[in-house]
């Protein structure tokens, strides 16, 4: 099986609006949607694997062209199935100008929809070419704070979730206003309830002394997780944050390349990391980052992209939750379902995605 062509498609997807605007920051500071690319790679096997990835900010058609004028000759007459044949071309390709960045987050669309050839080849949904780990896999909510929203707006959005099953809802801070970030924490977590689990992301936002009085805090109210509270460099500060915090520590989705995470992994002072496929590339250098976690016992929670993460998830022990996001359910049919609490894969072969 040979692949004849890669075709690419740029989707903007729009985000919700606030309902409610707090009166001390008028402006919402989230995005306001996601650029989507789409990649579908042809086969001379009659076969089509669907791949994307998705961008918060700018650089949409940058990477689309990349994929069309740099990665579809590397691609375009290979075995879909040769992924980390096709990764390591991809990489020595952008050796000079380096592959972390645009470049990545394009061949992560590529290597994608070569993973979703790859399951249908073999006819098997992608979980259980991974490994089928399990059936179905807990999750939780991650959408539910962007575009500006408060405390109330969130806990709205969050109770039917609940209730389908969803495990709790992961809350980003870091806006500059540490007190009020701590407020709305607090207001949110006591909303949910103490059997709700809540993460906290700062994306790197604060300097140790800011997180490390907020690590106590969220001790105190009960806080599952504390993600990248400090820059993803001060490998210094995170094992001081380590012997001082009992907040289990969450490292990684700003990382750009696999050795990143190796270094972080081997510390030992983090319980989960957090690759994100577009970040890093793809499905084959997450699948290096996870068997690296598994041998050092650290967790792995794939960042957002439920349509992939769900088949992570299922597939690889290791990986232990769904960080689901509902952005593409109007780009794609198929993909993960809720049912009995937890998110399903579907049961098509690859990802079991259709373009709407």
């Amino acid at each position: 099986m040979k692949v004849t062509a890669l075709t690419t498609d740029l989707v903007r997807v729009p985000f919700g609006k606030p309902t409610r605007v707090p009166l001390t920051d008028p402006k919402p500071t989230g995005p306001a949607g996601a650029d989507v690319v789409l990649v579908r790679a042809e086969t001379d096997a009659g076969l089509s694997g669907v791949g994307f990835a998705h961008l918060l900010g700018p650089g949409g058609a940058a990477v689309r062209a990349l994929i069309d004028t740099d990665l579809a000759p590397l691609v375009v007459g290979e075995d879909p199935r040769d992924t980390d044949k096709l990764f390591a071309r991809a990489e020595a390709h952008f050796r000079a100008t380096g592959f972390a960045g645009l470049a990545a987050r394009a061949y992560s669309a590529v290597d994608v929809a070569l993973w979703d050839l790859k399951g249908k080849a073999a006819g098997v949904p992608l979980c259980r070419l991974l490994g089928a780990a399990r059936e179905a896999a807990p999750f939780f909510a991650s959408d539910l704070d962007l575009g500006g929203r408060d405390a109330a707006d969130v806990l709205k959005a969050a109770k039917p979730l609940l209730k389908q099953g969803a495990t709790g809802v992961r809350v980003e801070i870091g806006g500059g206003n540490v007190q009020a970030d701590a407020d709305r924490v607090r207001e949110i977590s006591d909303g949910l309830g103490d059997d709700a689990w809540v993460g906290v992301a700062a994306n790197g936002a604060f300097d140790l002394g800011t997180a490390q009085a907020l690590a106590h805090f969220f001790e105190d109210i009960g806080i599952d997780w504390f993600e990248d509270p400090i820059p993803a460099a001060d490998e210094v500060g995170y094992a001081k944050l380590a012997e001082l915090m009992e907040t289990p520590l969450a490292v990684g989705s700003g990382f750009g390349s696999r050795e990143a995470f190796f270094r972080v992994i081997r510390t030992g002072h983090v319980r989960t990391v957090r690759p994100d496929v577009c970040r890093l590339g793809g499905i084959t250098p997450l699948l290096k980052v996870a068997a690296v976690a598994e041998a050092f016992q650290v967790a792995v929670c794939p960042v957002r992209m439920p349509e992939v993460g769900v088949h992570l998830a299922c597939g690889l022990g290791v990986v232990t939750h769904v960080d689901s996001v509902s952005w593409l359910k109007d780009v794609f049919g198929g993909g993960p379902k809720v049912e009995g609490g937890k998110l399903v894969p579907g049961t098509e072969p690859g990802l079991g995605l259709t373009v709407k």
